[in-house]
């Protein structure tokens, strides 16, 4: 069995919707939606916390098998080294994530089989030794005990990371008391955010155990969170709140935010963590000088120094005018710069109205060279932050987006904002009208059985069709209809709880009890069958977990589903 289909298996047998497991990950709802149908993995840090989460472990959610032989070890060690240095990090990436069922029996000896493939004696790319190491640990499902130390592209990001790697400081620097010795082995930059790679030695054994324990950086919480804190920390090993700081060297001015994520130890005596620094400070200026990054356990003497003047390749666009809102009836924005690296992008500027909705900025989408416009989902955008701050007469706002598919700049014709089009050329603005099927759109659902207050809501299939812009064939002979969106197909034939996405059924069928069958009007839709009511196809809403899109559910004051949808194309 798949990772996704365990991920799904163990969810709905903890009656957890996606949006729930998602928020206890700390992650989106529509990532949730990928693993499960396979489209992309769970983040490696994110493994232990899935397992927990799930009830269960690493080995049973990893669905390992017994151990392997030595021809297939060489063998498996030998296809990601040639897909490495022929088909890419990725795609060697990828083919460890699919073949994840791998023994633990097997680690030392892949490790052995991959190092073998590593030290041989010709000129490859210096991310190969990176992509196998860390397909060996996903293969496994462990902390790979060697000393290596993680990159930072690696761990913050996918795909073609070419036009990133020239601007990678590796080794940035280091600084040690007489217990611990901190060092940032890794950090690349744009403008607005710092991505660094950080790691940790104890240098005795008090100090490692403390380390390991998480007891050096739950009891320097104690004096301004107190015990409560520190037994939280005990408990769930996290790092927590005031475990890394920042300031600008040059204004002593704190960074408007910190995010981290533990990332598997690299020795016995280490710990890592990827950590994004934003580089924005009070006054919501560019930071330009380099920063300092220690650890508050460690203490601010104990700094290391991270250069930010080799920030990758950006455009910078003069907006200086009024731009409206994604949604009708919104008020206009004045936008008065945007910005685009390859990692992000983020514009600022002023409303009128401090009742505004944050969340709904202007629409952003890129056009490519080749005439194609890609939304925020195609981009892989996530919506970062919309801060503000309150001036006498109106509101600064800045919006960011950041991806970890980087994009080709050298590719990018222009940024439409809202109703207008801004060639990266420099050349003038002019007023653009994004297609329907590229918009965000509401989408009513409709409530056809409610058991246990547990809603099960369906769509009409092809009036979402309709607004997505997707093609739509219904076959009558064998009642049965193909949607095929972005290059994923679903086949869903009437009567089936089952369908085909590409090919591949899928059995979403929901862990309902006979129990609650017997209570059901309609168990047909408790069953998340794919029915023709009234001349009209519909189906279960899940089925759009399954296409490249995202959407979110609308509640109201009390968190109850209403049954509409926003969905972004």
């Amino acid at each position: 069995m798949k990772l996704g289909e365990i991920v799904r298996e163990r969810r709905k047998a903890l009656s957890l919707t996606q949006e729930q497991l998602a928020d206890c990950l700390g992650v989106s709802a529509p990532a949730v939606h990928k693993w499960e149908k396979g489209t992309t993995y769970p983040d490696i840090t994110t493994l232990p916390a899935l397992a927990r989460v799930l009830r269960t472990d690493l080995n049973t959610l990893l669905s390992f098998q017994e151990d392997l032989t030595d021809e297939e070890i060489a063998r498996f060690a030998g296809e990601l080294d040639r897909m490495v240095t022929q088909e890419g990090y990725e795609a060697a990436f990828q083919h460890a994530m699919d073949q994840l069922h791998l023994p633990p029996q097997a680690e030392q000896r892949i490790l052995k089989a991959l190092e073998a493939q590593t030290q041989r004696p010709k000129k490859r790319n210096w991310r190969v030794g990176a992509a196998l190491a860390a397909a060996a640990v996903l293969m496994t499902g462990s902390a790979f005990a060697v000393a290596y130390r993680w990159g930072v592209l690696e761990v913050f990001f996918h795909g073609d990371t070419s036009q990133v790697e020239p601007y990678v400081q590796t080794a940035v620097g280091s600084a040690e008391n007489q217990d611990y010795r901190l060092t940032v082995d890794s950090a690349v930059c744009d403008s607005q955010t710092l991505y660094a790679v950080i790691t940790v030695e104890g240098l005795n054994d008090q100090a490692v155990e403390d380390l390991k324990s998480n007891k050096v950086i739950a009891e320097s919480h104690r004096e301004v969170w107190g015990q409560e804190m520190v037994d939280s920390l005990m408990d769930n090993g996290s790092a927590g709140p005031d475990t890394f700081w920042a300031t600008f060297v040059d204004s002593g001015v704190s960074t408007s935010g910190i995010q981290y994520q533990s990332l598997p130890a690299p020795s016995d005596t280490s710990r890592s963590w990827r950590v994004k620094i934003s580089l924005i400070d009070a006054d919501r200026q560019i930071g330009t000088g380099p920063i300092l990054f220690w650890l508050g356990f460690m203490g601010k003497e104990y700094a290391v120094e991270i250069p930010t003047d080799t920030a990758m390749e950006t455009v910078q666009l003069s907006i200086d005018r009024d731009i409206q809102p994604e949604y009708p009836g919104g008020p206009t924005v004045f936008v008065q710069s945007l910005e685009l690296s390859p990692v992000s992008l983020s514009y600022v500027g002023t409303y009128w109205d401090a009742q505004r909705d944050a969340d709904n900025p202007p629409l952003v989408f890129l056009r490519m060279k080749d005439g194609q416009i890609l939304t925020r989902t195609q981009l892989g955008y996530t919506f970062l932050e919309h801060a503000t701050r309150i001036n006498l007469d109106d509101m600064l706002f800045q919006v960011q987006y950041q991806t970890d598919t980087p994009v080709d700049l050298d590719q990018v014709a222009s940024i439409i904002l809202g109703d207008m089009e801004f060639p990266l050329d420099g050349s003038d603005p002019f007023p653009v009208n994004v297609p329907e099927n590229l918009c965000p759109f509401f989408y009513a659902e409709t409530l056809a059985e409610k058991i246990e207050d547990i809603p099960f809501f369906r769509i009409q299939v092809e009036e979402l069709c309709q607004k997505l812009g997707a093609d739509y064939q219904w076959d009558e002979s064998t009642q049965s209809a193909d949607i095929t969106y972005r290059g994923v197909t679903l086949h869903l034939t009437v009567g089936q709880s089952q369908y085909e996405v590409n090919g591949t059924l899928e059995d979403p069928l929901s862990k309902i009890t006979q129990e609650q069958l017997d209570q059901s009007k309609h168990p047909e839709y408790a069953r998340g069958m794919i029915l023709m009511e009234n001349g009209v196809l519909t189906a279960p809403f899940h089925i759009l977990n399954h296409l490249p899109l995202s959407y979110h559910h609308l509640t109201d004051a009390d968190g109850i589903f209403t049954g509409t949808l926003i969905i972004l194309p």
